[in-house]
């Protein structure tokens, strides 16, 4: 009976102490790069190109400014364009104000002319929107007075337009990136026989076109190159007389031999007095600078 007893005893002792024993361990999570384990690097995405505004077409080359110039006796009008040569509509950020500069240069290149000296521009921005092929068009008179207030004597001057537009759909223009240049003649002051005179060809093929107003619609004209005569004095006529302004139109052909290396050909348009036959109303105009 007693050895029953002591094995029950040792019996229940032992489950006593095993249960004792059996404790359990819970690890525990670690946080995401918390600074005590091993550290989870993440991936960044890469960098995404940036795309110019207007894709990759050079919206800024798709611009054409043009200038063309008509003289008279007491007066030039200066026309300025700005075309959209693009196949799709453009938006072109523009000054409210200032919408262009012109500046004129006499014959050894000095400036004697700019548009804004003196003026007052109203402060804005305009937004132009220019369908494909659509041209915007100004003009501006100018009656030859240079910046110091004096009329400019007659002769061959430049002129050169810049356009003030600096972004179109979003693309900068950089600054005088938009300009053109026309050559010009300022008739003699009191000239009443000749204007609108514009001079088209190159390399002795010319032809010249204007209005007159002359007596017997008859007048006159001579090409030199500087030193000698290359086309003597030519009678022309017009379709009538004054006081009338009638078109003309001059085919100019110089040879080849007598074209100036380095040098210009100059066209001179005149009358002739009725009274003793003197040069009367001259006008000149530049056929080509060759050099």
């Amino acid at each position: 009976m007693r050895r029953w007893l002591l094995v029950a005893l040792v019996f229940v002792m032992s489950l006593f102490i095993m249960s004792g024993c059996g404790t359990s361990t819970t690890d525990e999570a670690l946080p995401v790069n918390s600074g005590s384990g091993e550290k989870v690097e993440t991936e960044t995405p890469p960098e995404q190109e940036s795309v110019e505004p207007g894709g990759d077409v050079n919206l800024v080359e798709k611009l054409q400014t043009n200038l063309s110039i008509e003289t008279g006796e007491n007066e030039a009008t200066f026309t300025i364009s700005l075309k959209n040569t693009n196949d799709n509509s453009v938006k072109v950020t523009i000054p409210g104000g200032q919408k262009y500069e012109i500046v004129v240069t006499d014959a050894n290149g000095k400036e004697v002319y700019r548009y804004s000296i003196d003026k007052m521009f109203i402060q804005s921005i305009e937004e132009m929107e220019l369908k494909p092929g659509e041209e915007k068009v100004w003009e501006e008179p100018w009656d030859y007075t240079s910046n110091d207030g004096t009329r400019l004597a007659p002769g061959e001057y430049k002129a050169t337009i810049f356009s003030t537009a600096f972004e179109v759909n979003g693309q900068e223009i950089e600054e005088n990136v938009l300009q053109a240049e026309e050559n010009f003649t300022i008739p003699d002051e009191g000239n009443t026989a000749f204007r609108k005179v514009q001079v088209l060809g190159e390399n002795g093929e010319y032809t010249v076109t204007g209005e007159v107003r002359v007596f017997e619609a008859t007048f006159f004209y001579s090409v030199e190159d500087g030193h000698d005569y290359v086309i003597p004095e030519t009678v022309q006529n017009a379709s009538e007389g004054a006081p009338a302004w009638a078109p003309f139109e001059i085919k100019i052909s110089i040879p080849k031999d007598k074209i100036p290396t380095n040098g210009a050909l100059i066209l001179h348009l005149y009358e002739r007095s009725a009274k003793d036959g003197s040069i009367t109303n001259l006008y000149h105009a530049k056929l080509q600078q060759f050099q």
